[in-house]
């Protein structure tokens, strides 16, 4: 007799299909991370003069601002993507979302290669930011709605794993390609990486769920045999069907519109409103404030001015073998590599705790590690600096990384997960482009005293995760989307706990 469905892990095909739509999120932390090293080499001339080489320049003169701005406009493009992805991934589907957001991907490539002034920099940025934050964002519901809540365990936080991968790709990169003209390569990678996620994504799925949710019900039911070849998907496949049809009675009992094919999916105003079926302020506050704290942590300044920080923070003596430059590059890309290698311990980490544990866990320890970065900035202990960079970073990877781009997909009813994401996501965004702006002029005027601020914010990050985080790991997404769409409250209490052993799937999802 074959397995159910719904009780398997990661079946080869689930595999497959997630690894070939995170080759977006790769491409997304290659860009995000490709100004970090050669930043100076661009915008300072740091090579040398500018010169033409062939018909383009070495390098192209900024100011600080204006870099900063160039820096920062990857992250309003991001934000323009996520807000626009939601329409067209709930009108179009997932799949062919994440195909289509290559192509202005491979246009802003093409941008970056043969810039030859700052705008055209910040519009391939801006661009670039458009395509692989549409992707990022529908890469996640994506992943969520092909894969069963065993796999999701190991496979939920696969969107940062191929982020942190991405970056440590680029940096690794930008130690060989920072010099003129190879800087340009760099940033120009990101086409090839948008071509191969095209071709690889030919041979993948689209979601059964939205499929099943636009009345493609057929379409709906080879696509989950796919997903769950080898087992008996009879019974995940009717609760699929019966969840659509109590959304369509759902919707008629409130007057909603239907067209005869779709159940209703809402938008972000209706979500930010309240005009949708279910009370979901409880989900809407808890993705705001873990995507924002991810953000408040202080990576993003970490990340985008690694080079600057490990500058202020180490002065040896000029006859030393090795300049300042040479160990922040070596040591960012150290840094990138080692998220890289602790993303796949967070999967298994999730499997066996859960998620609130894990972002509490790794908040406090980060509020830990800011103040001590603090601490040894400040007396001059550079050692203890450099090795509690390293455990922020690590402690990051683990929780506070990859758990806020499931969170939204994992606790939200179908109809309004798009929604949900979209406004995490531009909030997480909109807190790139701040903090991108403010960490260097920051870091000038507070010195050692900078992370102080962020050890505040991962405190405050840590207790509301225990007080308003609602725990996920093994329940069905109707289950915990039912439980807590009932306004904000403490998950503390007793009836807000699911036993997974228990969870049933007869809620609308």
């Amino acid at each position: 007799m074959a397995t159910q469905s719904q009780a398997v892990g990661i079946t080869k095909y689930q595999l497959f299909c997630v690894l070939a739509a995170s080759v977006g999120s790769v491409n997304w932390g290659w860009t995000f991370g490709a100004t970090n090293i050669p930043g100076d080499v661009i915008s300072k001339c740091a090579a040398g003069p500018s010169h033409l080489i062939g018909f383009l320049p070495s390098c192209i003169p900024a100011s600080d601002n204006v870099w900063g701005l160039a820096v920062g406009c990857f992250a309003l493009g991001c934000l323009v993507g996520a807000l626009t992805s939601t329409y067209f991934s709930n009108r179009y589907g997932r799949k062919t979302v994440l195909v289509y957001s290559n192509i202005p991907a491979i246009v802003a490539a093409i941008l970056y290669g043969l810039s030859v002034n700052m705008a055209m920099l910040i519009v391939a940025r801006l661009l670039s930011g458009i395509a692989l934050g549409s992707s990022l964002g529908t890469f996640t519901m994506y992943v969520v709605e092909i894969t069963t809540p065993k796999a999701r365990n190991s496979l939920g936080g696969m969107a940062q794993m191929a982020i942190i991968f991405g970056i440590m790709l680029s940096q690794t990169a930008s130690l060989g390609l920072s010099k003129p003209p190879f800087w340009r390569l760099l940033f120009a990678i990101s086409g090839v990486l948008s071509v191969l996620n095209m071709a690889l994504l030919y041979f993948c799925v689209e979601s059964p769920k939205w499929l099943a949710m636009n009345g493609k019900l057929a379409d709906a039911r080879d696509s989950l045999q796919r997903l769950r070849r080898g087992t008996d998907y009879t019974d995940e496949f009717a609760q699929l069907t019966s969840s659509v049809m109590i959304n369509r009675t759902s919707e008629l009992a409130t007057g909603g519109a239907n067209n005869g094919n779709s159940t209703k999916t809402s938008s972000v105003i209706d979500v930010l409103l309240g005009r949708t079926p279910d009370n979901l302020r409880h989900q809407l506050v808890v993705t705001i404030v873990v995507m924002a704290s991810q953000q408040t942590s202080g990576i993003s300044g970490v990340s985008f001015y690694s080079s600057t920080l490990f500058n202020s923070i180490s002065k040896p003596d000029a006859s030393d073998a090795f300049t300042i430059p040479t160990l922040a590059h070596i040591l960012s890309s150290v840094l990138a590599i080692a998220g890289t290698l602790v993303m796949p311990v967070c999967m298994v980490l999730a499997m066996h705790f859960g998620r609130r544990p894990l972002m509490i866990w790794s908040h406090g320890v980060m509020a830990l590690c800011s103040v001590l970065i603090s601490v040894g900035s400040i007396v001059g202990l550079n050692a203890l600096t450099i090795t509690m960079v390293f455990a922020y970073y690590a402690a990051f990877f683990i929780g506070a990384g990859p758990i806020p781009w499931v969170c939204p997909n994992e606790m939200t009813p179908t109809y309004a997960v798009a929604a949900v994401g979209a406004i995490g996501g531009s909030i997480n965004y909109v807190l790139i482009f701040v903090i991108g702006l403010v960490f260097s002029p920051l870091l000038d005027a507070l010195g050692g005293y900078t992370f102080l601020l962020f050890g505040v914010a991962n405190l405050l990050s840590a207790l509301f995760c225990f007080f308003y985080l609602p725990e996920t790991k093994d329940c069905q997404v109707a289950d915990v989307a039912r439980l807590h769409s009932v306004g904000v409250h403490s998950v503390l209490r007793a009836k807000y706990r699911i036993d997974p052993l228990k969870s049933s799937s007869e809620y609308t999802i």
